[in-house]
């Protein structure tokens, strides 16, 4: 798969990454396939790859965490 052909999945990753991810799993498949080609890098799993890829670029892509208490007792000061 992928325009350079090295991106090797089984039909059962390719469904779940299509169920997964139904925006984006061609657009990291082709990625991944241009990354494979440009650095001769070779992965032991591909559709784990994709996965990983995804879920950083999302941990990266999301606002951070804003959980703090800004609520002042009596007698504290500012």
């Amino acid at each position: 798969m992928g325009r350079y052909q090295n991106v090797i999945l089984s039909k059962r990753e390719l469904t779940e990454l299509q169920a997964d991810f139904p925006t984006v799993w061609q657009e990291y498949i082709e990625r991944l396939s241009e990354y494979m080609a440009s650095t001769g890098k070779q992965y032991r799993s591909h559709a784990a790859t994709i996965r990983r890829w995804i879920a950083d670029d999302r941990r990266k892509a999301a606002p951070p965490a804003r959980d703090r208490d800004y609520s002042v007792k009596d007698g504290d000061t500012i």
